[in-house]
């Protein structure tokens, strides 16, 4: 098995709707996405020979995501997150399917590196993390 890792790092601000707690009040968190990209065998002939993949298309599909969720708001897609999305002027706003947990944001991930044709090793990992809080991290098999 051949491996190739690589991470990203963005910041995202986000609210749990339906939560009581502090996480019911918008704010945000330090995100670390590490990728491992995975193939049982190398490329075999052609500008990819005898690599798993071009490290320069891993790094574009991560740049993307990045910029995709870099310093933006994300809300659920629901009434409340509209409401609140409608009030805000300003802000770059994400409406996200799923609530905005870290588990829900890595499995969003993880279908986004699929839908470029990224092999997942197993797992992705994405690392949240707040200054005032302990760092939670979220695993993703490559089953799901």
């Amino acid at each position: 098995m051949f491996i190739l890792k690589n991470e990203i790092q963005f910041d995202l601000a986000h609210y749990l709707s339906d939560y009581t707690g502090k996480c019911s009040n918008i704010h945000g968190h330090r995100y670390r996405l590490i990728v491992k990209i995975a193939s049982e065998t190398l490329h075999q002939q052609g500008q990819l020979r005898g690599m798993v993949d071009d490290f320069g298309n891993i790094k574009k599909v991560l740049r993307e995501i990045e910029q995709y969720f870099d310093h933006k708001l994300i809300l659920e897609d629901n009434a409340q997150g509209r409401k609140i999305g409608e009030s805000l002027t300003g802000f770059e706003i994400l409406y996200f399917p799923h609530r905005t947990t870290a588990e829900e944001i890595s499995r969003y991930i993880f279908h986004m590196l699929k839908e470029r044709s990224l092999h997942i090793a197993g797992y992705l990992q994405l690392h949240c993390s707040h200054p005032s809080a302990t760092p939670v991290t979220a695993h993703i098999k490559s089953h799901v």
